[in-house]
């Protein structure tokens, strides 16, 4: 009963606060792209952006974990809890390394390596078991629902770390070189899918929260 409520607190308390973080992160980075503001203004804002960012990480594994055990609670046992804990953990390790050790040092490697497989678990294996236990009546829509918009989070995910990367080294230059006209219109470019997929983002966020609170009628 403790971890139920626990997972409850966690679920709820996860999403909010992944959410609401990202929106300053955003933010932060609307604000940095600015050609108007000095660049050491620009580079704070990105500094404090990316401080940010590194908690909502962490509510991703443990919103899914949450999940796993309310999930049983409810009576839809899809995966057993011990294992859903055991594979939280190791998703929790994976985000650390990416988030706290040094960028393409060993452990980094290992923890994106993980990561990638995970949400890669989670694209298979949470959309083609959502549309099979909805199909044979296992699932109820809410519940399927849920797990699509998990689906959407981890493809926006994986496309928001490939499209930041020359964000990373725009920045890099205009600490370097300063900030040209040429720049800020190439950083403003190379932000534009990474504000697309933080919108996908936002958009499976709020799928799941919807999906929670109609769960009477569906």
């Amino acid at each position: 009963m403790i971890l139920e409520q626990l997972a409850l607190v966690v679920h709820v308390l996860g999403w909010v606060f992944w959410l609401g973080t990202d929106l300053g992160v955003l933010l932060t980075c609307r604000y940095a792209e600015r050609g108007s503001l000095s660049v050491e203004t620009r580079l704070t804002l990105l500094e404090v952006g990316m401080i940010l960012d590194r908690l909502p990480r962490f509510a991703v594994p443990l919103v899914w974990g949450s999940g796993v055990v309310l999930s049983e609670k409810m009576g839809y046992g899809f995966l057993p809890v011990s294992v859903g804990l055991f594979i939280t953990a190791l998703w929790l390790v994976a985000t650390y390394l990416i988030t706290f050790t040094e960028q393409n040092s060993r452990a980094f490697n290992f923890g994106l390596w993980g990561q990638t497989l995970f949400y890669g678990t989670v694209i298979l294996g949470m959309g083609l078991g959502a549309s099979s236990l909805l199909y044979s009546g296992e699932m109820p829509l809410w519940l399927a629902l849920k797990w699509y918009a998990y689906v959407i989070v981890a493809i926006s995910a994986l496309a928001l770390e490939k499209y930041f990367l020359p964000v990373i080294v725009g920045f890099q230059n205009l600490a370097t070189e300063g900030a040209t006209e040429l720049s800020n219109a190439q950083l403003s470019t190379d932000l534009r899918p990474v504000y697309a997929a933080v919108l996908c983002i936002y958009s499976g966020t709020l799928l799941a929260g919807l999906a929670g609170l109609l769960k009477p009628i569906l």
